[in-house]
């Protein structure tokens, strides 16, 4: 299914159970029970399949649950279910034109988010377990998914919290950034305890800034409510090459912005992003972040809009606008729902990037309103991609569809849809 849970029968019920593969028999524990379904815990394989890996992590099930998987078959499973998504979402057949893998499947993320728990007293990094807010998995050497150097960078930092005496209860997370061009790393700590000594907490080699923030303990989010010390840098860089389609780009963005999570996909996405563009004179950036896409493709247009509602990010968006000669590159903040019809009027070309709850209806009215020769629409979550396609069928065919592993071991992929007005 979608989420990347097997789904097997016991008793004329449905089971889902992460962490067994098509075509295994496997004992399981149930752990949530209604009338025509179960939710199960892995117990025991009982016949493996050919395609079974041994697993990298103990923690593998909150982290990366495809771990157990050969990557053939995770690349084969993951472009069906993309499709077979999309099918249930639009009511009809899309075959995607090209799965782009991914030739490092372990390493590859720039970010990761960290809890904290104890053993023994003893504080330790923790991941959630799977579907449970309050069980915790202790990390005694982090996580395979991010490079070594980070996970030394939050161990060291975490051995720092035990010397202070810092409690699992008075912090919320640790977040560490990583460029992986050049090479470095920036770190967050998150706390929900004001009187907290953070302060002078020393900077791990390959750890170019330090923040430690209050964050609201009412508050699931890790936000930085209070800054209340920093070293060195708050922000990284990260230069991605370019490619036949896309030009090469240094972009600096902060702890607190998003950017992509895997920098070798990522440049792949915008090549192909940028072999759908043609010369116009408008091109239009919504969900622009701190400008990656819309500064990779601005060679295709005479005037690039970006458009974001976080503060920081366009900051960040301008500056790296500076940085790389993009006269033609301007952002704004603001919530893209809100860009009405006259921002759009007269774009050419779309850029699209949005979070996982997908365009908001509002800019969906607003873009069909406008009606761009062409929108690229660039996603980390095909169903709800999949629901803004079928309004976009109204006017627009569909002329392209791909996907992308920017998450190797897990259930996840980004997709690429492009529309041409009809």
């Amino acid at each position: 299914m979608g989420e990347g849970k097997a789904l097997g029968r016991a008793d004329g019920k449905v089971v889902f159970c992460y962490g067994v593969l098509p075509g295994e028999t496997a004992r399981v524990r149930v752990k949530r029970e209604k009338r025509n379904w179960a939710e199960a815990d892995l117990v025991e394989v009982l016949t493996p399949s050919p395609s079974r890996r041994e697993p990298r992590e103990d923690h593998y099930l909150s982290c990366s649950p495809w771990q157990v998987m050969d990557y053939a078959l995770q690349a084969e499973t993951k472009k069906a279910l993309i499709e077979d998504l999309f099918y249930q979402t639009l009511k009809e057949t899309v075959k995607l034109d090209f799965f782009r893998t991914a030739k490092e499947h372990y390493g590859y993320r720039t970010k990761i988010e960290y809890s904290f728990t104890e053993e023994d007293g003893r504080l330790e990094l923790a991941f959630h377990k799977r579907g449970s807010y309050g069980e915790k998995y202790a990390l005694k050497s982090g996580c395979a998914l991010i490079s070594d150097n980070t996970n030394a960078a939050a161990l060291t930092i975490t051995e720092e919290l035990r010397r202070k005496g810092a409690k699992a209860s008075d912090l919320k997370s640790l977040i560490i950034r990583e460029s992986k061009d050049p090479e470095g790393r920036i770190a967050a700590l998150f706390v929900k305890n004001r009187e907290l000594d953070a302060a002078g907490l020393a900077l791990p080699p390959g750890l170019n800034g330090f923040t430690a923030a209050w964050s609201n303990p009412l508050s699931p989010v890790s936000q930085a409510d209070e800054v209340i010390f920093s070293s060195g840098d708050d922000h990284i860089t990260e230069t991605l090459p370019g490619g036949e389609f896309s030009s090469r780009v240094k972009l600096s963005y902060g702890f607190d912005c998003f950017f992509q999570n895997n920098m070798e996909l990522f440049a792949q996405a915008l090549d192909e992003m940028g072999r759908h563009c043609f010369k116009c004179g408008k091109m239009v950036d919504l969900y622009s972040g701190v400008g990656a896409i819309g500064l990779s493709l601005r060679q295709y247009a005479d005037k690039v809009y970006a458009v974001e509602s976080s503060p920081s990010a366009v900051r960040y968006a301008a500056h790296n606008a500076l940085e790389n000669g993009a006269s033609n590159f301007e952002a704004a903040c603001g919530l893209s729902e809100k860009t009405g019809e006259e921002a759009l009027h007269g774009a050419e070309i779309l850029l699209v990037d949005p979070p996982r709850a997908g365009l908001h209806i509002k800019a969906v009215k607003s873009i069909l309103a406008a009606r761009p020769k062409r929108v690229i629409y660039l996603s980390c979550n095909p169903i709800t991609q999949g629901r803004d396609a079928a309004f976009f069928l109204e006017k627009y065919k569909l002329s392209a569809s791909g996907g992308f592993d920017f998450y190797p071991n897990t259930p996840h992929a980004e997709t690429m849809m492009v529309f041409d007005l009809r």
